[in-house]
């Protein structure tokens, strides 16, 4: 497996990150990983030949990849003329996987059949709410999409506030998981101070490899059942446990435990 971690942990309230992007790219090298996710803070269609060209620089000079770029929303033919330009970037960076939105199946269709004419994918996070909250739902909207460049970041933390079981999701998801995600998270009172809630279940951030918090070791023993190989992207928030650095330095250590 390969680690990647996510432009989230150095974001501010997701309006602009602490930290340049030639830095964090920097920072993620140093630390081990092979690649980073860029966020929409970092990268968007309003970023500019030269700032790609920086990113692309500081890429190569640090031996670090891009696993994952933010596109657009895909419902329209203009939109999907907007799409060109994220592919464009992708192809650049050297980037496999995209995240876009999209408003219908056929839209989808047809931006994951525009991204595989240029050897692209397109990874969908899942998440709480919409198509993939569910394994049973994530499962009937990926037949319906039915492309083989179209899958998922497994976020096995967005099952976890829905009480879904997450290490049971891997087998049932694993033909679509391009990606697996890493937030941690841990049961929490509603008193707690730093309690957030998602319908009615209380929860907070917790360090990966902490007593109390989600079962991260079953997940890779059940990633490794099915012989994924692909990134692994630490995607925690900033955090009041750890400044960003140590954070992802922590993190990555262990991931390298737990998929050893």
């Amino acid at each position: 497996m390969k680690f990647s971690l996510s432009g989230r942990i150095i974001e501010v309230a997701y309006k602009y990150c602490k930290m340049p992007i030639d830095e964090f790219i920097k920072m993620a090298g140093e630390i081990g990983y092979d690649a980073v996710e860029l966020r929409r803070t970092q990268i968007s269609d309003k970023t500019t030949p030269e700032e790609l060209q920086q990113i692309k620089e500081a890429s190569q000079k640090y031996n670090v990849g891009i696993s994952r770029i933010p596109a657009c929303s895909v419902k329209d033919d203009a939109s999907m003329k907007e799409l060109e330009k994220y592919a464009d970037m992708a192809v650049e960076l050297n980037c496999p996987y995209l995240a876009i939105g999209f408003e219908t199946t056929q839209w989808a269709q047809k931006a994951a059949d525009y991204l595989k004419e240029r050897d692209l994918s397109i990874a969908i996070q899942v998440h709480t709410d919409g198509p993939f909250e569910s394994p049973e739902l994530a499962l009937k909207t990926l037949k319906e999409i039915d492309r083989d460049n179209f899958g998922l970041m497994y976020d096995p933390a967005n099952y976890f506030v829905r009480r879904i079981d997450y290490v049971k999701a891997v087998e049932q998801l694993k033909d679509y998981i391009f990606i697996v995600s890493v937030q941690c998270l841990a049961e929490a009172s509603p008193d707690d101070a730093h309690a957030e809630e998602e319908r009615g279940f209380y929860y907070k951030r917790h360090l990966l490899g902490q007593p109390g918090g989600m079962d991260f070791q079953a997940v890779f023993d059940a990633v490794k059942k099915i012989g994924f190989d692909g990134y692994v992207t630490v995607i925690e928030p900033i955090s009041e446990l750890m400044e960003s650095r140590e954070l992802a330095k922590h993190m990555y250590e262990q991931l390298k435990k737990m998929t050893a």
